[in-house]
């Protein structure tokens, strides 16, 4: 089973790349008054949070120099820009080009990521929308579609993440006959069903999703695909 630090590092830089790419889409072709852009673009600092916390267990678990290296170097750069929105007056942003230059390294490191842990990419694109969402709606957007298409995309990811890990046990029957894998599956996709139940909810009852919902459907995905790791996969 790998430590704590090294599945932190796979999720976190994995999540945090993937809900970079969602608000940039949103940046980009989303149709976005002065306000809004730079709301968006102060809750980037959140990923950069998390992009340093990647960089930390990325060293505590031994990654490999430069793939650790491109992780700080991303986080480095996101402080930097963090801080200058931060001095800018409340409407005004920065060019987006700009959160480019932290979003290369970063996703540069999470395709090496991804392509050493691929059974994982369904739940970490869902891990990353809810947490896309969750910034999204701290920084109030009017985007009404995205709470409409990003829950329902998390559901898919979810049961796409669900099937390819089956899929994968079936083939592996050896992993079936430990009971370790057999707990982390169950707990995996019970969470990972839990997170999109709480996702849709706001849906069905036809209100705005909350701020501290999405949180926790971010925090309970986030959980789910580090025991999917947990899986030897």
């Amino acid at each position: 089973m790998p430590s704590l630090y090294a599945t932190l590092f796979v999720s976190l830089v994995s999540c945090s790349a993937l809900a970079f790419l969602v608000l940039m889409l949103v940046l980009h072709k989303g149709e976005l008054c002065p306000g809004q852009t730079g709301r968006i673009q102060r809750q980037l600092s959140t990923l950069v949070s998390f992009i340093t916390l990647a960089g930390l267990s990325g060293f505590e678990s031994q990654q490999a120099t430069w793939l650790v290296g491109l992780v700080f170097a991303s986080a480095l750069i996101g402080w930097v820009l963090t801080f200058k929105i931060n001095k800018l007056k409340h409407k005004r942003s920065l060019n987006i080009n700009l959160w480019w230059l932290m979003g290369m390294p970063l996703l540069l490191a999470a395709t090496v990521v991804l392509l050493q842990h691929s059974i994982g990419i369904f739940s970490f694109i869902a891990c990353a929308a809810a947490i896309a969402h969750w910034l999204m709606v701290k920084a109030k957007h009017r985007l009404t579609s995205f709470d409409k298409l990003l829950p329902f995309a998390g559901l898919a990811a979810a049961m796409c993440s669900l099937v390819a890990v089956c899929i994968y046990l079936v083939l592996n029957q050896t992993l079936l006959e430990q009971a370790d894998t057999v707990k982390h599956f169950v707990v995996m996709s019970s969470l990972l069903l839990l997170a999109t139940l709480l996702w849709l909810f706001p849906q069905l009852k036809k209100t705005a999703p909350p701020a501290p919902l999405l949180l926790a459907v971010a925090f309970i995905s986030f959980i789910s695909s580090l025991k999917l790791q947990a899986l030897h996969v």
